[in-house]
């Protein structure tokens, strides 16, 4: 071994942090469709990307004409993945339906926002750690969901209504 196989940390670089941009999924006003909004978050490199975008979705929009779609009352047990499957572990008051939003937005906006990421093809919830729960009488979730665009609202973008300094990847 030598010098520089060691690493000095006087402690002030214990905690690390990142900042990265997420894509994120919230409800309509109608609770039928999916819009999203794009998030700066500076979060612990401790803590998992994929766990901080369930924790973000979970505190609601930010962006106006966005609304929550999961009960704030939702603890998330565990966020993994493995072989490009993410395992999403919450509480029961995942299952409380606070908000006027249909079963597939609540599903797809977790999954459309996990599968943002390039490690992340499908995805699955469990509550407590069981599948074996069927959400809404609608979603088996012992299953794995996939991204689905059918969901997300989509708007005419007008080009000659954008700011000389935008670009479409701004909107």
């Amino acid at each position: 071994m030598n010098a520089e196989d060691f690493v000095e940390n006087t402690g002030s670089s214990l905690h690390s942090y990142q900042v990265e941009k997420f894509r994120l999924y919230f409800s309509n006003a109608k609770g039928d469709r999916l819009g999203s909004e794009t998030v700066k978050v500076r979060y612990n490199s401790n803590t998992s990307r994929e766990k901080v975008i369930v924790e973000k979705i979970l505190k609601g929009p930010g962006k106006d004409g966005n609304f929550p779609v999961i009960s704030p009352n939702t603890e998330v047990r565990s966020v993994s993945v493995k072989d490009g499957i993410c395992y999403v572990n919450v509480d029961e008051n995942f299952m409380t339906q606070i908000y006027n939003v249909t079963a597939d937005v609540v599903i797809y906006s977790i999954v459309n926002s996990l599968v943002e990421l390039s490690n992340v093809n499908k995805v699955q919830i469990a509550v407590n750690g069981k599948t074996d729960i069927v959400f809404r009488e609608t979603f088996n979730l012992v299953n794995l969901y996939e991204r689905n665009l059918e969901l997300i609202k989509t708007g005419a973008v007008s080009y000659t209504h954008l700011r000389a300094h935008e670009t479409l990847s701004d909107l």
